[in-house]
């Protein structure tokens, strides 16, 4: 740190930028953020969300650059509170493995002087653009419909849709997938949870701290030496025994929000044709994952030939072995050709069939939902350590009953076919806001 300043060197692999090489035109990115408390604080005392400077001369960003969360140009993130910087590969092309860049951030809240613990994050996230998709289908349970066929989702207008015998009405603000987002590439990782825990103060980290520790192989213990009191050994495989509120905590806390029915749908089909029936690769084709490779230490691959899902409740051979999540991004490997073979979405989002339920806001005209409107969290919680962006629909944490619905979508290692299907809403009725062994997330931005 010098002069209120921050420099770290960044790298993530499997990384594209399509921007002027062919459809989908799209590209993936790191949305990166800091926080900063100084080292003799007790532990009472929060972290700090960093603020970024807004003039861009103030900062250094390598071979990479900044690009704003709408998609449209390149700048540091347009909310006022300038709370991250979304930073994506300047060169078109794909990028397997990638040198470290060294980045420098320039932070308006830091002191230039001083003694102060600081942490930098990165979240993968891939960008999925403006533009008109099929939401819905035919034959899968409770999907959204018009007189029984998918709805072409053409603007961010307010629209009657059918689902079941049931019809609902959203509010042009409901965010509904047109316009364009960031997603998270992957499902929040163990080791990205056990970050959030260890910035958190007071009897926060205890509240949304599951303590399930090798049950249905979650890894997640406290223990540690202070400031990383929480950790994993498992750092890269999803995180299980997520609630709604445990979720919307550390969405808001990383300054993402969380996504509704209809942009996870967009997120897996991207504006390509509906297929009866499809996992989120754009087919019906699927093999669950039966083996596994030993150690499992981040760099375990599916043994099994064809696998490409985690579902069906089978134990796995290999490795830890056991029943529960895998690594995020497991069947992403140098030798696949495909989004089948990936078991990827349409934009090379992972597992949004199968591994863990994704967690959205329901798409249905109930008054709690019907005023959220995508706004991003900025990076501070409550005193409990809970969300507390305005307009997100919240859980009642004082008990079982969730008294806010949400929708469980896309299916869980545990989980049948048809939970895995894109438009099947079986579960869209979510009523409990309970740590399940099959229950994690993401979010959008």
């Amino acid at each position: 740190m010098v002069n209120g300043t921050v420099t770290f060197d960044i790298t993530w692999d499997n990384s594209w930028n399509l921007e002027t090489l062919g459809a989908p035109y799209h590209w993936d990115a790191a949305w990166t953020f800091v926080k900063w408390r100084e080292c003799n604080a007790p532990i009472s005392v929060p972290w700090t969300h960093g603020l970024l400077d807004t003039s861009f001369a103030a900062h250094s960003f390598g071979s990479l650059e900044p690009t704003r969360s709408d998609g449209f140009s390149v700048g540091i993130d347009s909310m006022p509170f300038n709370n991250g910087a979304m930073l994506r590969r300047v060169t078109n092309g794909l990028f397997p493995t990638q040198p470290y860049q060294t980045i420098t951030l320039k932070l308006t809240n830091l002191p230039a002087t001083g003694d102060y613990d600081i942490r930098v994050f990165g979240v993968e996230m891939v960008y999925v653009p403006q533009g008109e998709f099929l939401l819905g289908g035919t034959s899968e349970r409770s999907a959204f419909n018009i007189n029984g066929l998918p709805v072409l989702i053409k603007s961010e207008d307010a629209i009657q849709l059918n689902y079941g015998n049931s019809s609902t009405s959203l509010p042009d603000s409901f965010p509904k997938g047109y316009k364009p987002f960031f997603c998270m590439k992957y499902e929040i990782s163990q080791g990205q949870y056990c970050d959030f825990l260890n910035t958190l103060s007071g009897t926060a980290p205890n509240l949304l701290f599951a303590n399930e520790y090798n049950n249905y192989r979650n890894r997640v213990q406290s223990g540690g030496t202070p400031p990383d009191i929480y950790f994993s050994d498992r750092q890269d495989r999803a995180n299980n025994y997520m609630n709604w509120t445990d979720l919307l905590a550390y969405l808001d806390w990383a300054c993402l929000r969380p996504m509704t029915e209809l942009q996870y749908e967009k997120a897996c089909r991207g504006n390509g044709s509906y297929v009866q029936d499809e996992y989120a690769w754009g087919s019906t084709d699927i093999t669950p994952i039966t083996l596994i490779s030993t150690p499992e230490n981040g760099t375990e691959v599916a043994q099994n030939p064809g696998a490409n899902c985690r579902y069906s409740a089978n134990g796995l051979t290999g490795g830890d072995g056991g029943s529960g999540p895998i690594r995020v991004g497991i069947f992403a490997t140098a030798s696949v050709t495909s989004k089948q073979e990936a078991g990827s979405s349409y934009y090379g989002i992972m597992e949004m069939s199968g591994n863990l339920w994704e967690y959205a806001v329901i798409g249905h005209n109930l008054a709690a939902h019907n005023q959220y409107d995508g706004r991003w969290g900025d990076g501070y919680l409550d005193t409990l350590g809970y969300a507390n962006t305005i307009r997100w629909p919240f859980p009642n944490v004082a008990t079982n009953n969730g008294s806010v619905y949400k929708a469980l979508r896309g299916g869980n290692w545990n989980s049948g076919i048809n939970d895995l299907r894109v438009s099947d809403r079986y579960y869209h009725y979510h009523r409990y806001n309970e740590r399940g062994y099959w229950s994690g997330g993401r979010g959008v931005r």
